[in-house]
């Protein structure tokens, strides 16, 4: 493995876990509407994010239309997940707090990937870290509180004006980071954003793939990891 001065890492399903975020934010904005959310009530909501984040076209981060408007469509999907919420379970009057809620859950800090503390932590000794992570500002910083004592850098997209994939956002990060891409290692778990970013950036990558899923032609990686701790091994 060629030598690196930063280490970059996506934060969403790579070092935290969105999914815990968000159901523990359903469940938040639930009871200050006052009511008790059952599970059912919880993965009901769960499930209507993941298809509306697919119905706005969210996923396709390689599109030019959806880089162009990411984030505004970020923020009508959470409007929409309260207005499924309201309209399935009738928060009523409380819809508002239970919004604000909502919101104030999801930039709370994060559920941590399992063993992302402890790998970021041994890596941090030897390299540079950074998060690249498309996002919203208000959530991301509050997520990533707890390992921001390990970072050196966090690039949010919305405070950069570009997503990853986009060659803007890879540029303007090595450009602050004042090194160029091959003293750069991305990780993460996204094919579309981060490693179809870094391979256009010309920077090295390894595929957080967690399915057990195979890499597909096309993409280029250093190595294919299934659990964050296995890059002690690798770096």
């Amino acid at each position: 493995m060629p030598a690196y001065d930063y280490i970059i890492f996506d934060a969403d399903h790579t070092v935290i876990d969105f999914d815990a975020d968000e159901r523990r934010a359903f469940r938040a904005a639930f009871r200050a509407a006052g009511i008790e959310p059952t599970a059912d009530m919880v993965e009901a909501c769960w499930r209507f994010s993941a298809e509306n984040w697919a119905h706005h076209g969210l996923y396709n981060v390689h599109l030019p239309e959806i880089q162009a408007r990411y984030h505004e469509l970020y923020h009508i999907h959470v409007r929409d997940i309260m207005d499924f919420a309201d309209g399935m379970y009738g928060l009523g009057e409380k819809k508002p707090v239970a919004a604000r809620t909502f919101e104030e859950e999801l930039s709370r800090e994060a559920h941590p990937v399992e063993n992302a503390p402890e790998v970021l932590a041994a890596l941090a000794e030897r390299y540079k870290l950074c998060i690249a992570t498309n996002g919203l500002v208000f959530m991301q910083v509050g997520r990533l509180a707890a390992l921001r004592p390990l970072i050196c850098r966090t690039f949010i997209s919305e405070e950069m004006g570009a997503i990853k994939p986009a060659p803007a956002f890879f540029r303007a990060m090595t450009d602050a980071l004042g090194a160029p891409p091959s003293r750069c290692l991305m990780v993460g778990d996204s094919l579309g954003s981060d490693v179809a970013g870094a391979n256009a950036a010309g920077m090295d990558c390894i595929w957080f793939d967690r399915r057990g899923e195979a890499l597909p032609q096309g993409y280029r990686v250093k190595a294919v990891i299934a659990h964050l701790n296995e890059l002690l091994d690798i770096l």
